[in-house]
């Protein structure tokens, strides 16, 4: 079994500690390829944002596990230009994917009644507003203290817990085998979790920082977290940004 996954903090955990748990090959690619990769069955299974559902396809969720958090983890991070009064413009850097456009507009019309525009990092830091950071970027260099989290202020903003990655594939029967084979994947994520990111390079006021945390992360979906998931596919159809919402089969 191939599971696709976009590196980082989050999607590590949880990759390598359903693999210890169930024989899987984890495939690396960026987020915007994930959803395709299912569909053509070059992998599996997969994580992905949410939001990235409406990338298109039809696809199947599992309805046990996922990657839920609620304050503290989030990939990613905004950086504001210091001195500007106003945010007009948000260059975006890392492996962007649609939920983090997304949030990002729903955060700011909820907190400012803006829109921003939003571009794409071109190399030049100078060239860079106000700076989305995507990835372990904001963990390994310690940065994230001066950031937006963007996690949290979703949070706020949407008034639930947000579902970061929710594990996807083409087929019932593939996540019905997941679910046969892992029974729970939260039991020990305590333990897990403090041994998988002292391998991620971070620093030691970081790693503390994240382990004494890890309570507000979470590998299961609760039925009142469950109930939520609708509402938030379908918070791009709500605030204008699609005209549809994704369609999905619930495993």
């Amino acid at each position: 079994m191939k599971l696709g996954i976009s590196p980082n903090i989050l999607t590590g955990m949880f990759s390598a500690f359903l693999k210890s748990k169930l024989e899987c090959e984890i495939v690396f690619m960026p987020v915007s390829k994930l959803p395709g990769a299912v569909k053509n069955r070059e992998v599996d299974i997969a994580l992905i944002p949410p939001l990235d559902l409406h990338n298109g396809g039809d696809f199947c969720i599992s309805g046990s596990f996922a990657i839920v958090t609620e304050a503290v983890f989030s990939n990613g991070f905004l950086y504001f230009k210091p001195g500007e009064k106003e945010v007009q413009e948000i260059t975006l850097k890392g492996d962007i994917s649609f939920s983090d456009m997304t949030l990002l507009r729903v955060i700011f019309k909820e907190l400012y009644s803006i829109d921003p525009r939003l571009v794409t990092y071109d190399g030049d830091i100078h060239h860079a507003s106000n700076l989305f950071v995507a990835g372990d970027d904001n963990y390994l260099s310690g940065r994230y203290e001066l950031g937006m989290n963007i996690v949290e202020e979703a949070v706020e903003s949407l008034n639930f817990p947000l579902i970061s990655y929710i594990l996807i594939s083409s087929r019932e029967e593939i996540l019905e085998s997941v679910h046969r084979k892992v029974n729970q994947m939260n039991d020990d994520l305590f333990n897990f979790g403090i041994e998988y990111l002292s391998t991620t390079g971070i620093s030691e006021r970081t790693l503390e920082h994240l382990s004494s945390n890890l309570h507000h992360l979470s590998f299961e979906l609760s039925d009142e977290i469950l109930e939520n998931l609708t509402n938030l596919i379908s918070t791009p159809y709500y605030y204008n940004f699609t005209e549809d919402i994704p369609e999905y089969t619930l495993v």
